[in-house]
This record gives structure tokens, C-alpha cells and sequence, in this order.
């Protein structure tokens, strides 16, 4: 596992097999007083980091800001991490500080960051 995976996956406050999962996420929305947003991101065994940050953090932070989720600050999310036959739940402002953490962000560039990403759209595919 590289570096990046292992920073990652160490973030976890619950590990689960992955065909116990979806008896994990009814107990952490049972136990919750606020009802999280559970968000499911499949880590690839192989692959660069690059190609994963850009894979999977534009998409996250457009998702949470339609849900009424800060990006920046994204108390009320959930990341579901599967990797290998096992699902990480690492909390929304830890997988933000993971991303800080892994390209030398500080607050200001998080920022302008998750601006660049809120202002891309998904390329269009034509119909014909």
C-alpha cells in the first residue's frame, strides 16, 4: 500500500468488512442526532495519488455543496472508504485535512481550491 493509501485508511474512526457495511452506516445514522451525509469512495489499490485526489475531491466537494454541506468544513459528512474487502469511515473534516495534508494546503488555499472545483462543470457528451 503506499503512502497516501496508509496516511488515509490510518485516519478511520471505524473499520468494518465491507459486507458488514451497510449494517455500519444504519448504526451510525441510528446513533447520530444529526443525520450525516454518507458519501462512498472506492480507493483503488493501485494508482497514483494525483490520479485519485482528481478522481475523487472535485466530484466530493460539488456533491456536499449541493447536499448544504460546507466543503471547506464538512462536519456533517461521512466519507465511506472501500478498499480491498474492508469499508474505512473517516469523518468529512479529517478526509479535508488529509487532502490539506497531502498537498501542502493552508486554509487560504483550500479555499480557493474548492473554489476552482465548485466552478468546473462535468464535460458535456453530446447525444449523436
Amino acid at each position: 500500500m503506499s503512502d497516501f493509501r496508509d496516511n488515509l485508511l490510518n485516519r478511520a474512526f471505524r473499520v468494518v468488512r465491507g459486507v458488514d457495511y451497510n449494517r455500519a452506516r444504519r448504526e451510525l445514522i441510528e446513533h447520530s442526532e444529526i443525520v450525516p451525509l454518507i458519501y462512498e469512495i472506492v480507493l483503488p489499490e493501485q494508482g497514483s495519488w494525483e490520479t485519485f485526489r482528481d478522481a475523487t475531491f472535485p466530484l466530493l466537494v460539488r456533491y456536499a455543496r449541493s447536499q448544504g454541506i460546507d466543503p471547506e468544513n464538512p462536519r456533517l459528512l461521512i466519507a465511506a472508504i472501500f478498499f480491498k474487502d474492508h469499508c474505512y469511515f473517516v469523518e468529512g473534516v479529517e478526509l479535508m485535512n488529509f487532502l490539506r495534508d497531502m498537498e501542502g494546503l493552508n486554509a487560504q488555499a483550500l479555499h480557493f481550491r474548492i473554489l476552482r472545483w465548485l466552478a468546473e462543470t462535468e464535460p458535456v457528451i453530446p447525444l449523436s
